[in-house]
């Protein structure tokens, strides 16, 4: 029994002084959860968790932000698309006014057709009796040179005449 009891003493010292040794060094990828039980310790002992708490800290501290900075260049791109939207909003209103001129400028365009039409019209109907009226000028003056007409005969004659002028005048 002393035989086992010192060998029980060797080993513990063997395992003990193997156990400091590696206590002495830190391994920051020691991963808490493997390694089993002397893993646990050794990394307890020697700082492998506190050094691999601060890592994760500072990944954990780099992926916050980067989320902020992900989020400040989202509100950025809303921001800009809002300003976007906002100057296509403002020329579509400008091109609906633009739209709105052009209906108004074919309307007047067509008034104008038509009152060119109409003015044609009035044209050809001024023209046809301002001939007209000519015409029986030239036979009123025919008929007076020739002696045709009597005074009474030549009166009436020019008062239609007159009326006539007047008429297509007015017009």
């Amino acid at each position: 029994m002393a035989f086992i009891r010192g060998y029980g003493t060797l080993v513990f010292l063997s395992l003990s002084s193997l156990f400091l040794l590696s206590a002495c060094t830190t391994d920051p990828s020691n991963d808490p959860h493997g390694g089993g039980f002397f893993g646990g310790v050794h990394g307890l002992a020697a700082g492998d968790y506190e050094v691999r708490q601060q890592e994760l800290q500072g990944q954990r501290n780099d992926s916050l932000n980067q989320l902020r900075a992900l989020r400040e260049e989202g509100r950025d791109l809303e921001s800009e698309r809002q300003m976007k939207a906002e100057d296509v909003a403002w020329q579509r209103r400008q091109l609906a006014s633009l739209k709105t001129k052009n209906q108004a400028l074919a309307r007047r365009v067509d008034q104008l057709q038509r009152s060119k039409s109409t003015t044609a019209q009035r044209t050809a109907e001024l023209q046809r009796k301002q001939r007209q009226l000519t015409r029986d000028i030239g036979e009123f003056e025919t008929q007076l040179d020739q002696g045709q007409l009597t005074v009474t005969q030549a009166n009436a004659k020019q008062l239609s005449l007159e009326r006539q002028y007047d008429a297509i005048k007015d017009l």
